[in-house]
C-alpha cells in the first residue's frame, strides 16, 4: 500500500509537460485573437452593404407616404426589411428593421434597423454574434416648387408637320397642340401626382389620380401676340382703369386737328362700355419700357397695365369696325371753302376773244367766298383766301364754269367760276376721333379685341383638375410674341402685383419656368405702305419707329421692317430672362430656373436666342419631332422632383 501512495505523490509532484498543457489552453486565445481581424472585416462589409441597401430603401420608399393610401408603419419595415437582405445575400446574416417614421410636412422617411453578423473566431472565446446598427433617412428637397407653363398657342401649333417638315395629317398623326397638351399634362402628373409612366394609354388613368403634394403649384401661361390675363382683373389696382399710362392715348384724339398732339388720358375700359355689342376680352398691351421686361410693382403711371385696344381703323382698311361719322360725332368733316366768280360782258368761253369788245368789256361783276363747317353751317366771315389746309385737314379742289347768254348783239355772256375746296379728314384723324366709339361694332371684323387669344392664364395653384383643364382647353390661334409670354411667366412666379399667389424668393422655395415655343417671334405682317404700317396691331401697339414707335431696334438696319421689329422683340425677351434669373442678392442663386423648349426650331436666331434664355444649356431642349414632347417634358419633371438624401 505504501508503494502505491508513493507512485501517487510522485506523480502529483512531477512537473515535466506542463507547458503543452499550457500551451493548449492559450492557444484558443490566440487563435480568436487572430480570427478577431477576419471577423470584424466580415462584419464591416456586410453593415457595408446593410448601409448602402437601407439607403436605397429609404430612396424607394419615401414617395410612398404620399399615396392615395399611404404606407403603413409596418409596410415600411418589411419592405425595407427585404431589401436589405436581398443585398446582402448570406442566410446566415440576420436582419431587422425595427423603425420606420415618416414627416408628410417634410416628405421625411427615416428608418434604422439591425443587422446580428455570426462569428467563426471570436466565437471561440464566448462571443457567437455581433451586432451593428443602421440608419438612413431620405428627404424631398425641402423646397416648395412653383412652375410657371408658359406655353406657345400660335396659329403654327395646329399644324401637322413633322421633324422633316412633312404633313402627317393623313397619316393620323396628331397636330403640335395635341402633343403639347399632352406633354403638360404628363409633367402636371409627374410633380403633382409623382406619375412614372406618361404613355398615352395611361395618361387618362393618371389625369383622375388625386394630387399628392401640397409643396408644388404649378401655373399656365398660353400665350400668341398677347397674352390674357382674364377679365376678373378688370377692376384690379394694377390695371389702368383711369388713362393713367403715357400708352393709354396712342391712337386716340378728340379735335379732329392732326396739327395738334392729344395729351390728355383715354379709360379704355370707358370705351368698351359705350360699345353694347363688345366687352374687353382680357388682354393688355407690353408696358412702356423699361418696365416691359421688369416686374416692377404696378402702382401708377406708366408701370400699370394697359387695357388692349385695336382701333378703329378708318373705311377699307383691315379693321374697320365702326362709322367713321357717326350721330355722336356732331363734326362731320372739317367742311369747304368755295369762291364765286361772277364775269359780265364776255364771250361764251368767259374771255375777250373778240377784237370788237374790249377788255373791260368781260370783267368781274361779282366776287364772294363762304365758308362752311362739317356740319354745312356757313361760318363767317368766311376766308379771304383759299387756305392750305384748315386744321390740318387735306384739301381737295375742283373748279366748275358756268356761261349764260345775256344778249345776242353783240354776243355777250354772264360767266360764273366756282372753284370748292374741301376739307375733309386724313385717314389718321379718322382713326384717332374719339367721337365715334359709340354704338355697336361690326362683329365681322377683328374689332378692340384683335388677336387677343382665347385662353387666359391660370395663376399657380396645387388644383390639379385647374391646370389640366387649363391645358386641355388649349387652342392655336394669331400670332408669336415669345416676349409677352416670358414676361407674364415671370408675373406670375412673383408673389407681387399683378400676381401674388407665389411665394417670396427665398431658398425654401424653388421657381421654374418652362417657356415652350415652336417658332420665332413674329409680326402681323409690317407694311411701310400702310398708314399704321402693319396689318394688325400688336402687344406695342402698332410697330415701327414711324407711328406708335413703342417696338423696334435702333441697332438693325431698316426700322420699318418685320426683320427690325422681330429683332426687337428677341431683345426684349433676352432682357426679360436675364432680368428672371438675376439673384436677388450676390452669392444668392438665381431668382427663377429657365427651361427654354425650340420645337423644330425654325432658324439659328431662335436656337441661339433659346439658349440664352435658359438657365444654362443643359436647360435648353431642341426636340425636332412633336412626338417627342412628352418625353422632353418627363425629363424636367423628374428633374424637379428628384428626391436626395439628407442623412
Amino acid at each position: 500500500m505504501r508503494a502505491l501512495f508513493n507512485l501517487l505523490t510522485r506523480f502529483r509532484d512531477d512537473e515535466r509537460g506542463v507547458f503543452a498543457v499550457l500551451f493548449g489552453v492559450l492557444a484558443i486565445v490566440l487563435i480568436a485573437a487572430a480570427g478577431a481581424v477576419v471577423d470584424f472585416t466580415r462584419i464591416e462589409l456586410a453593415r457595408t452593404k446593410a448601409q448602402q441597401a437601407l439607403d436605397s430603401a429609404a430612396l424607394g420608399l419615401q414617395p410612398k407616404m404620399f399615396l392615395t393610401t399611404p404606407y403603413t408603419e409596418a409596410q415600411y419595415k418589411t419592405q425595407a426589411r427585404d431589401l436589405v437582405i436581398e443585398r446582402l445575400n448570406d442566410s446566415a446574416i440576420t436582419t431587422v428593421v425595427d423603425v420606420a417614421t415618416t414627416n408628410t410636412t417634410d416628405g421625411t422617411l427615416h428608418l434604422e434597423g439591425t443587422i446580428t453578423v455570426p462569428t467563426a473566431f471570436v466565437s471561440l472565446i464566448g462571443i457567437p454574434t455581433v451586432r451593428a446598427r443602421v440608419m438612413s433617412e431620405a428627404t424631398r428637397k425641402r423646397l416648395n416648387l412653383e412652375i410657371a407653363m408658359v406655353l406657345d398657342n400660335s396659329g403654327s401649333m395646329d399644324s401637322y408637320v413633322d421633324a422633316n417638315r412633312n404633313w402627317r395629317k393623313d397619316n393620323g398623326e396628331k397636330s403640335r397642340m395635341e402633343n403639347l397638351i399632352l406633354a403638360a399634362r404628363c409633367a402636371t402628373n409627374v410633380l403633382l401626382s409623382g406619375t412614372t409612366d406618361c404613355s398615352a394609354g395611361t395618361l387618362d388613368t393618371e389625369d383622375a389620380k388625386a394630387a399628392n403634394t401640397t409643396n408644388v403649384k404649378i401655373g399656365v401661361v398660353p400665350f400668341t401676340e398677347f397674352v390674357n390675363v382674364g377679365t376678373a382683373n378688370k377692376t384690379a389696382a394694377w390695371m389702368d382703369q383711369t388713362g393713367a399710362s403715357s400708352l393709354s392715348n396712342d391712337n386716340f384724339d378728340s379735335d379732329d386737328d392732326d396739327g395738334t398732339a392729344y395729351n390728355a388720358a383715354v379709360n379704355r375700359f370707358a370705351l368698351y362700355d359705350a360699345m353694347p355689342n363688345v366687352s374687353w376680352a382680357g388682354c393688355v398691351e407690353a408696358r412702356k419700357q423699361p418696365y416691359d421686361t421688369t416686374d416692377q410693382l404696378p402702382v401708377s403711371g406708366d408701370t400699370l397695365f394697359t387695357p388692349q385696344f385695336a382701333p378703329d381703323e378708318p373705311d377699307g382698311y383691315y379693321n374697320d369696325y365702326l362709322n367713321d361719322r357717326p350721330s355722336a360725332c356732331t363734326n362731320k368733316d372739317e367742311g369747304s371753302w368755295i369762291q364765286v366768280i361772277t364775269k359780265t360782258g364776255c364771250d361764251e368761253n368767259g374771255n375777250n376773244s373778240s377784237s370788237r369788245f374790249s377788255s373791260a368789256d368781260c370783267s368781274d361783276s361779282s366776287t364772294s367766298t363762304t365758308h362752311k363747317n362739317g356740319n354745312g353751317q356757313t361760318v363767317t366771315p368766311p376766308a379771304a383766301t383759299e387756305p392750305d389746309s384748315i386744321n390740318g385737314q387735306a384739301k381737295s379742289c375742283t373748279s366748275s364754269y358756268r356761261g349764260t347768254r345775256t344778249s345776242r348783239r353783240p354776243d355777250r355772256f354772264t360767266n360764273t367760276y366756282t372753284r370748292t375746296c374741301s376739307y375733309t379728314f386724313s385717314d389718321r384723324e379718322l382713326q384717332e376721333r374719339l367721337c365715334k366709339y359709340t354704338g355697336s361694332i361690326d362683329t365681322g371684323e377683328p374689332g378692340p379685341n384683335q388677336d387677343c387669344p382665347f385662353n387666359d392664364i391660370t395663376p399657380l395653384t396645387n388644383t390639379k383638375t385647374t391646370i389640366l383643364a387649363a391645358i386641355k382647353e388649349m387652342e392655336p390661334q394669331g400670332w408669336t410674341n415669345i416676349h409677352q409670354g416670358a414676361i407674364w411667366g415671370y408675373h406670375m412666379l412673383s408673389s407681387t402685383a399683378p400676381l401674388t399667389e407665389g411665394q417670396g424668393y427665398d431658398t425654401s422655395t424653388v421657381k421654374v419656368i418652362i417657356l415652350m415655343t415652336d417658332g420665332e417671334n413674329t409680326v402681323n405682317g409690317f407694311d411701310d405702305s400702310s398708314m399704321n404700317n402693319a396689318d394688325g396691331y400688336m402687344a406695342y401697339g402698332y410697330p415701327g419707329a414711324t407711328y406708335n414707335g413703342r417696338i423696334y431696334s435702333t441697332d438693325h438696319p431698316t426700322p420699318n421692317s418685320d426683320a427690325n421689329i422681330t429683332a426687337a422683340m428677341d431683345d426684349r425677351t433676352l432682357e426679360t430672362c436675364v432680368q428672371a434669373k438675376k439673384p436677388v442678392a450676390i452669392g444668392e442663386p438665381d431668382k427663377i430656373v429657365v427651361y427654354t423648349i425650340g420645337l423644330n426650331a425654325p432658324n439659328q436666331k431662335t436656337i441661339d436666342l433659346l439658349e440664352d434664355c435658359a438657365t444654362d444649356d443643359d436647360h435648353a431642349f431642341f426636340p425636332d419631332d412633336p412626338a417627342d414632347l412628352t418625353a422632353t417634358f418627363k425629363l424636367i419633371a423628374d428633374q424637379l422632383s428628384n428626391l436626395r438624401l439628407s442623412k
